[in-house]
């Protein structure tokens, strides 16, 4: 004779206001047949009932265990011991896992349905899978940054069954692509294209869900996301330092370059920071702004800057300011602020040596001659000299007028015996000391 026993547990969802991490579960219990199996004969244990629940650790025990037991013993109504035995027909536990972040467990009944007595040791369909939290980004996010920060380990992460939704301008909708991906660390351009503008109002806002093919229930997050917004400034292609003219001078520039072009309205506006070298003062934080920027031929569109900069190590800030309003933040006129680092250089010294090569012959010749020569300047700057004859302390008195050369070495020529005075300069205006 059989005698069946039946037990029953209930599981209670615990929330953790600093949960790390989520557990989703959707299930489907089998029917069993009372006719043929009656429902007390077998009980299903399971630790998490389908729902959705906040775990306060980064993993998390979930077992399943069936139990049919049966009664051989002799006679009817046994309040002893009759001779026979009791036994579990599943005396194993069939799922006895820890789960740890984006482990799951997938199981899918495929036996008869409905069930009778002698029936397999996992009578139900059951999908559970345990997520790390999200964390929203702080502040807002343009349509070319991602939605999400990928997950810490750095590889993306494919979860079965979640689908993300928006709400768009008529409720909530599928996101099409990017199906299982957790998180969404993909960018708005990436889900929307570039009409993304035009399929929600406001900040984006984001849930997922979870299906399972074994049940048409359905399991949201356990919160709805959402992302603050505002449009991209162009994108930092490259800095060009131009180095100062001089060595001595502070005419330094850089040329910015990005990688589109501005739209109409959009006001380019750039900041420079600067690394203060001793005894200069750069006026605090000069600013510089513009409407058009000069289309160069790598694809890519520049600003140079307008001010004299000093040799030194910047830091440049820019962001686009639209002149008829944004779209989504609450400082709309605003787009995403883009820093950079760069050093402008000095131009190379103009230096030279200079020897005498002769003294005058005799008086009045006028055929002495000296030579310049290691001439050197930044790139490949011509030069030009002149020559003095120094008269008392501080008369000079031109032999020989600015004359150009190129080459890093020249001799000079007709001149007297006296004493006399060079200055060399290169074709910049760029003075150099002589010996």
């Amino acid at each position: 004779m059989r005698v069946a026993m039946f037990y029953c547990f209930l599981c209670s969802i615990v929330f953790n206001i600093n949960a790390q991490s989520e557990l989703y579960v959707l299930k489907k219990e089998i029917l069993i047949d009372p006719e043929n199996c009656p429902i007390d004969k077998v009980s299903l244990l399971v630790s998490h009932q389908q729902g959705k629940y906040d775990i306060s650790e980064r993993d998390v025990k979930v077992y399943i265990d069936f139990t049919q037991i049966i009664d051989e013993r002799d006679g009817n109504d046994c309040s002893g011991n009759c001779g026979g035995t009791l036994f579990d027909e599943c005396p194993n536990t069939e799922v006895d896992k820890i789960l740890n972040h984006f482990d799951r467990i997938d199981v899918l009944y495929t036996g008869s349905n409905p069930i009778y007595c002698v029936a397999p040791c996992l009578p139900l369909s059951y999908y559970a899978v345990l997520l790390p939290k999200i964390n929203v980004p702080n502040g807002k996010i343009c349509e070319r940054e991602a939605i999400f920060a990928r997950y810490s380990d750095g590889l993306n992460h494919n979860v079965n069954g979640l689908v993300w939704e928006y709400y768009s301008n008529s409720g909530w909708k599928e996101i099409p692509n990017h199906k299982n991906r957790y998180p969404l660390n993909v960018s708005l351009l990436d889900v929307f294209g570039t009409s993304w503008q035009s399929q929600f109002s406001g900040n984006l806002q984001l849930r997922f869900k979870f299906t399972a093919p074994f049940t048409n229930d359905v399991i949201y997050s356990l919160n709805n996301y959402t992302i603050s917004l505002t449009t991209c400034s162009p994108e930092f292609s490259a800095i060009n330092p131009i180095k100062t003219k001089c060595n001595y001078s502070d005419d330094g520039s850089f040329k910015l370059k990005l990688k589109r072009s501005l739209d109409t309205n959009e006001n380019l506006v750039m900041t420079l920071y600067y690394e203060y070298d001793t005894g200069y003062d750069l006026a605090a934080n000069p600013q510089e702004s513009t409407f058009n920027l000069f289309n160069e031929s790598d694809g890519t569109y520049s600003y140079t800057w307008v001010g004299d900069l000093p040799a030194g190590n910047y830091k440049l800030k820019y962001q686009t300011k639209l002149g008829n309003g944004g779209i989504v933040s609450s400082d709309p006129t605003w787009a995403t602020l883009s820093e950079h680092l760069f050093t402008i250089g000095k131009a190379k010294k103009v230096a030279y040596f200079a020897e005498k090569i002769n003294d005058e012959s005799c008086y009045a010749v006028k055929d002495g001659k000296i030579r310049l020569y290691n001439v050197s300047s930044e790139g490949n700057r011509t030069f030009s000299y002149i020559v003095y004859e120094v008269q008392g302390t501080n008369t000079l008195t031109v032999l020989k007028n600015w004359t150009s050369f190129s080459g890093n070495n020249v001799v000079v020529d007709q001149l007297k015996r006296t004493k006399l005075r060079v200055k060399l300069k290169d074709d910049q205006g760029c003075f150099a000391k002589g010996i």
